[in-house]
């Protein structure tokens, strides 16, 4: 337990400095509130695997078949940058001290039909001295249990660019029905969030390609060329946009700590 809290604490620190290798800036538009949508790309897509290792003859095409849906989700996730919108029940809200931070955990579980399940394991890390600003942190500490919640975020991932699954046993029959991931919360709200605009997505999808190179080889020529094609893309986002990048970039900075 103290070294996964070292973990997410260490990111405080690190997130200040990937957020000034990948560097946001400013401008205008302004951003309208999406409809609600019954279905989300995140939940669309994990629930065209959840019967389909039933068909297969033995657990080495299970296997196969897993693999191919993480692997498929990172790249979905490459292409949209953010899951935006998505609806569920918030739970197993708790929050615990470590030196100078709070780490702020909760669930949010999407039920889209009886027995299948996704369930995202949240953690948001708030400075001592910044709770009293921290919108993320006061809007969660006022929620009820089961109270319905809409976020935007990010799948977690791993060094090699794989899914962070969740979960004590990880058993991959359960994992197609019953689905965790690490998620990374960017926004939450108890009313359907603003549209994310087209140019902040951009952004978003060229800062994961500088930040899945950084995450894979380090820094190096490559990375540098992906960040300095992100830095023009950010240039012309709006301040509200700029935000947002700000607070997408510190959130999965916490993938930089994951095995």
């Amino acid at each position: 337990m103290k070294n996964k809290f070292l973990r997410l604490c260490s990111v405080q620190i690190l997130s200040a400095i990937v957020a000034a290798t990948l560097c946001v800036s400013c401008v205008s538009p302004s951003q309208k509130v999406a409809e609600k949508k019954n279905t989300n790309e995140l939940v669309e897509f994990l629930s065209k695997y959840k019967d389909v290792n039933v068909d297969a003859k033995n657990d080495v095409q299970k296997d196969e078949i897993f693999q191919n849906r993480e692997d498929s989700l990172v790249l979905l996730q490459d292409s949209l940058g953010v899951f935006s919108n998505i609806e569920g029940k918030i739970q197993n809200i708790h929050v615990n001290d470590f030196q100078d931070a709070k780490v702020l955990e909760f669930n949010v579980v999407i039920e889209p039909e009886q027995y299948f399940k996704i369930t995202l394991e949240c953690a948001h890390i708030v400075h001592k001295d910044s709770i009293a600003s921290d919108s993320l942190y006061n809007r969660i500490k006022n929620l009820s249990e089961f109270a319905t919640v809409y976020v935007d975020g990010a799948v977690g991932i791993t060094d090699k660019i794989k899914p962070a699954n969740s979960g004590w046993s990880f058993d991959k029959d359960t994992q197609f029905s019953y689905p965790e991931y690490k998620f990374n919360v960017i926004a939450l709200s108890e009313r359907p969030l603003p549209a994310i605009s087209n140019e902040l997505r951009h952004a978003i999808v060229l800062w994961r390609k500088g930040f899945e190179a950084i995450l894979k080889d380090g820094k190096g020529k490559e990375t540098d060329e992906k960040i300095n094609t992100f830095k023009k893309a950010s240039q012309n986002l709006s301040p509200s946009d700029d935000a947002y990048m700000g607070r997408y970039v510190h959130a999965c900075s916490g993938d930089l700590y994951r095995e």
